[in-house]
């Protein structure tokens, strides 16, 4: 299972893309942050799907985590459950999420939101949702729309608190997956948010998080790279940064196990302060400079 830092009913289309071909992974992944749209993400998500079909036993699936503004085909999907296993109480979810449907684009209702000055009436629909998902029988696919009804309260409490902390509530959902399907997890994101020390200024990380919970069960690998294009150029680092030092191996690339033995001298190399270049969406090289 891979997860990565979209919203979650684009990782929902990604999925289906994976499970059944449908779809164009290049026109999703144009709807995702600038990070995600290179041709390597592009060439993984392929042979994710290629994988799938030489593979149908052991299938890779893909979700995203953040609790973005686009949940109408979530509500559609917890509807749908309670369609089929409660339906004297479709009426009831109905109204509930017709009063938080988004309507026209999602960046504009994200905008719209965020300028409610009652937001606790959203949340309170978002709630009273989730509470009656909650007391449902308990059927095949109860917990995939509890799990969907709790994205949707958790978009609304997240936008309308800014004080509730993102990377607890990405990591509470990969733990979820984890617990309900048994699966490994990959978790592909930004180092700030997936190294298992916390380096965000804002809080704790999700992997520090991560690693609470699994322990030695959660290994983070981070990602560097010397210089090259992407959405913009990034140039060769100066001589403090750790990326100068790893460049002057002639390889392309490589995996080097901070963990392994290693002589006193490369040791202390590795265990003695440094900086690393963290890059994240936009790189702005003339305020790098200044």
């Amino acid at each position: 299972m891979l997860f990565l830092e979209t919203d979650w009913t684009i990782g929902m289309q990604l999925n289906e893309y994976l499970r059944t071909g449908k779809g164009d992974p290049q026109a999703l992944l144009a709807a995702t942050w600038g990070p995600l749209q290179t041709e390597e993400v592009l060439d993984a998500l392929c042979w994710m799907r290629s994988y799938n079909i030489q593979n149908p036993g052991d299938t890779i699936r893909v979700f995203g985590e953040y609790l973005g503004a686009g949940h109408v085909q979530v509500s559609d999907e917890v509807a749908n459950y309670v369609r089929i296993n409660a339906p004297e109480r479709l009426d009831e979810i109905e109204t509930r999420y017709s009063f938080l449907r988004i309507s026209g684009e999602i960046d504009k209702h994200f905008a719209w939101y965020s300028c409610q000055r009652n937001k606790q009436r959203f949340i309170d629909h978002a709630r009273l949702a989730y509470q009656l998902i909650a007391k449902l029988p308990r059927n095949d696919g109860h917990e995939l729309a509890l799990q969907y009804a709790r994205f949707i309260l958790g978009f609304y409490e997240y936008e309308g608190f800014e004080s509730l902390d993102l990377d607890h509530r990405m990591a509470n959902n990969m733990i979820w997956w984890h617990e309900n399907t048994g699966d490994k997890v990959v978790y592909w994101g930004g180092i700030a948010h997936t190294a298992k020390d916390s380096l965000l200024t804002t809080g704790r990380s999700a992997g520090s998080y991560l690693h609470e919970h699994f322990g030695s069960g959660y290994t983070s690998l981070g990602l560097t790279f010397h210089h090259g294009l992407g959405a913009d150029y990034i140039p060769e680092p100066s001589a403090e940064f750790a990326e100068a030092f790893l460049g002057e191996v002639d390889l392309n690339a490589y995996l080097l196990n901070l963990n392994a033995t290693q002589p006193d001298a490369v040791r202390a190399c590795l265990n003695a302060p440094t900086k690393i270049r963290v890059i994240g969406p936009y790189y702005d090289l003339e305020k790098v400079r200044r």
